[in-house]
């Protein structure tokens, strides 16, 4: 494969993995409770749609583009703020041991994907 081909199946694995990270926090932070949660659920949502639509507008860009390259970054770091927010979660008991675990995994693999890209 050359190096556009490889590039453009990077990008793709990026996206597949943020967006099976952001699809699997969405669905978990709807069974947030109590005022705090509610409050919690909107900031994840908000974060993971802002760090979502970084990627895309990242992936979007030619090669070698500096505000592709912003964006590819603005993904990350928006990705590592829900780190906390998920954290935070796991400890006003909106999210279970199991549930945080199963996330964090999955940020994981879209982190290093992303990391990848910035390479």
């Amino acid at each position: 494969m050359d190096a556009v081909g490889e590039q453009g199946a990077r990008r793709v694995r990026a996206f597949r993995a943020t967006d099976q990270f952001a699809l699997a926090v969405w669905q978990a932070v709807r069974g947030f409770a109590r005022p705090e949660g509610e409050s919690l659920a909107r900031e994840i949502r908000t974060a993971i749609a802002r760090s979502g639509g970084a990627l895309v507008a990242a992936a979007s860009a030619p090669e070698g583009d500096a505000r592709g390259r912003r964006a590819l970054e603005d993904a990350h770091q928006g990705l590592l703020e829900i780190r906390y927010f998920l954290y935070l979660a796991r400890r006003l008991g909106c999210l279970d041991l199991k549930a945080y675990k199963q996330l964090a995994a999955l940020q994981e693999a879209a982190l290093r994907e992303l990391a990848q890209l910035l390479g």
